[in-house]
């Protein structure tokens, strides 16, 4: 289900911060996705990890993410979404930020949601 992030040394950093909460997320993008460590997305959307997870588990049984693109291991951290996966994790939880952070994405980065 997930993949191992390959190439890390060749990504480059991005950092997102909530204008309403004040939060912040960092990530790294490859290509046209970018990548963000699982724990700082549920701090970013005010949630457990066990809600999360489940929201995230949630998200790829209704194929709102794909998991085999959207959820990927890494040797520094334990689980990394992609973009996509943050803002179908979020709609669940804060339309508002999900969307302040989809706005984020396709205006600063340039990522495709599907």
């Amino acid at each position: 289900m997930m993949q191992r992030l390959r190439g890390t040394c060749t990504m480059r950093s991005v950092q997102y911060v909530c204008a309403s909460s004040s939060r912040k997320v960092d990530g790294r993008l490859d290509e046209n996705t970018a990548w963000f460590e699982f724990h700082q997305v549920a701090h970013l959307f005010g949630m457990s990890l066990e809600q999360a997870a489940k929201i995230l588990w949630q998200a790829g049984t209704t194929g709102d993410i794909e998991p085999e693109k959207d959820v990927r291991s890494s040797d520094r951290c334990k689980c990394l979404l992609s973009h996509r996966a943050v803002v179908a994790v979020g709609y669940q939880v804060n339309y508002g930020r999900a969307t302040a952070f989809r706005h984020w994405c396709a205006s600063g980065m340039t990522v495709p949601f599907r």
